[in-house]
């Protein structure tokens, strides 16, 4: 059988596919000039019909509007769906939210990541796409709980357009350094490591706090300009929500045997 990974977020639909034990490399499409709703389900619908598809495992961000368009669109074409919600102890997790399914369903994929890339092991997971969440959990499966701040792109677009600079489309990030010679690159050069800081800072608070060592893994579409700039022993894997979405696989092919 072959299953559909799929990662629908704010800015983007990411997907892999998944049979006998092998997952393809992820790929990506923008959304365009669409709502993430709108263009997520355009997307899925051209998917749906390229790929030789027999599952669904979906996780998002977009509402139940979305949901309840997906579950529509699997019924009519007959497509098994599994779209990924966080609840109370499932899969091993105990979520640090009194109410789990108020806790983001996409952080939740990514505490069931690093259960499957780093095994029973403390971690803190960082998942850096339009906005940036830090979550930790314990060896024994306990969640701790994470902060949310705002991810690169969105710092530079705040900036932008609070200041002087509103003239500008955007800022580069590019070998950023502290002596800049010019304000589009002191610009792009302040975000990306105020941000850099800001993880730094957050990861060793958060050690402190915690009662054994955790190892740091470090996803999301900003992964390859964070992790050169990072002071912080990590691990960068930039489509870890892939390897969540695959574990779901894993455990619904196993509940069917």
């Amino acid at each position: 059988m072959t299953t559909l990974l799929i990662d629908a977020g704010n800015s983007r639909l990411k997907w892999a596919s998944f049979s006998q034990g092998q997952r393809s490399s992820q790929r990506a499409l923008a959304y365009g000039e669409h709502t993430p709703p709108s263009g997520a389900l355009l997307h899925l619908q051209t998917l749906m019909a390229q790929e030789a598809a027999e599952k669904i495992v979906l996780v998002h961000v977009l509402g139940s509007a979305f949901t309840q368009a997906l579950e529509a669109l699997c019924m009519q074409l007959a497509m098994p769906l599994t779209i990924v919600q966080s609840r109370a102890g499932a899969y091993g997790i105990e979520v640090a939210y009194p109410n789990p399914t108020n806790f983001g369903a996409d952080r939740f994929v990514g505490l069931l990541a690093a259960r499957k890339l780093l095994g029973a092991q403390a971690a803190i997971m960082i998942d850096a796409g339009t906005a940036v969440t830090i979550d930790a959990i314990q060896a024994d499966g306990k969640h701790l709980g994470g902060v949310i701040l705002p991810g690169l792109q969105l710092l530079s677009d705040a900036l932008i357009r609070r200041t002087q600079a509103a003239h500008m489309s955007a800022t580069p990030f590019d070998h950023p350094k502290v002596f800049n010679d010019n304000t589009l690159q002191g610009m792009g050069s302040g975000c990306l490591l105020s941000l850099v800081g800001a993880l730094e800072g957050i990861c060793m608070r958060m050690q402190e706090q915690m009662s054994e060592p955790a190892q740091v893994l470090l996803c999301g579409g900003d992964t390859t300009r964070l992790s050169p700039q990072l002071r912080l022993a990590h691990q960068a894997c930039p489509d870890a929500l892939m390897e969540g979405l695959q574990y779901v696989a894993e455990q619904d092919a196993c509940k069917r045997c």
